[in-house]
């Protein structure tokens, strides 16, 4: 039985998947601890499927599984499930992070739930534009989330026992599923360290940078709205309110009919009548993910009881193969 599984994401990724497969096998050999490596193939268009069936035929400790969509949290469900196991690691094909990771993940594993990687307490050597966008992503989630993780995007280990009870809670579809898993384990009060890595850019990503700011920006939005929405209309419903009460005062100290300045009462309302809507839209939002998670349960709990992924036997599930 493997003491760690490194899980791989894989994606369009032929070309370098072989010789980096191998490095990343080597690496763990050196390490000594017992380990499964855990390919799991999400929507590939190339041959990314075959040269994963070819590595897991080749390597006793190599497993494949294929997910017919491209999807990262996803196929990080799927890996993180199939682990044997106890200690979990999620780490990239590219090779883009410090290989010294995976050394201290599973010894500090000892210690702690989940070890973050993280490129804000490292070095990250990739072009500014990337750099830049990292910075306002996480500055957003630490906004939104509340959270004080630096990095949420980096690679990853978790004990699975821990984490276990949050993937089903979690929608795989969403693209900021990391930074989702993240949270509710720190909402939970699961035991995380995070541990500066060094971060180069080893290929150009397969999407252009501004439709990965689109799509990561609009999920994180998305899974957020209730605490955006409660965060900016519960302050104007009370400014409102605060400014109507003094505008009674004022009416009331004062002989005419009628309030002295009527665009300040109509200001007033509106403020108040506004943030009343805004803070009803939050609680709704909040609603609405609560139904999200269940749903995403409900499908979990439908995906454990039916077949196998394709690639995937039981007697592999078991045990490693011979």
């Amino acid at each position: 039985m493997p003491a760690v599984s490194l899980v791989v994401p894989v994606h369009n990724e032929a070309a370098r998947m072989w010789s980096n497969a191998v490095a990343l096998r080597r690496h763990m050999k050196r390490i000594g601890e017992p380990f499964e490596m855990i390919i799991v193939e999400n929507g590939s268009v190339d041959d990314t499927p075959i040269v994963a069936e070819a590595l897991s035929t080749r390597f006793r400790e190599i497993k494949c599984l294929t997910l017919p969509e491209a999807s990262l949290g996803d196929a990080l469900k799927l890996g993180i499930g199939a682990a044997s196991g106890e200690k979990v690691l999620y780490y990239p094909l590219d090779l883009s992070i410090g290989l010294d990771f995976i050394h201290k993940s599973i010894r500090l594993l000892d210690e702690y739930d989940l070890v973050v990687a993280s490129k804000r307490l490292g070095e990250d050597h990739r072009p500014f534009l990337r750099r830049l966008t990292s910075i306002t992503y996480h500055r957003l989630v630490r906004l939104l989330y509340g959270t004080q993780l630096s990095d949420t995007t980096c690679a990853k280990a978790y004990r699975k026992s821990a984490v276990s009870s949050l993937l089903g809670g979690l929608t795989g579809a969403s693209r900021v599923f990391e930074t989702e898993l993240l949270v509710e384990a720190e909402r939970r009060g699961m035991r995380i360290i995070e541990v500066p890595v060094s971060v180069v850019e080893r290929r150009r990503s397969r999407e252009t940078l501004l439709k990965k700011v689109e799509t990561k920006f609009e999920d994180l939005l998305s899974a957020r709205l209730d605490r955006f929405s409660l965060l900016s209309g519960a302050p104007l419903m009370i400014f409102g309110s605060a400014w109507l009460v003094v505008l009674g005062f004022e009416k009331l100290g004062s002989p005419l009919s009628g309030f002295m300045n009527p665009y300040s009462f109509i200001a007033a309302v509106l403020l108040v009548l506004g943030g009343f809507q805004i803070t009803t839209f939050g609680l709704l939002s909040r609603l609405m993910l609560q139904v999200r998670k269940e749903v995403a349960v409900s499908a979990s709990r439908l995906d454990e009881a039916d077949n196998l992924p394709v690639g995937y036997s039981k007697e592999e599930y078991d045990g490693d193969r011979d």
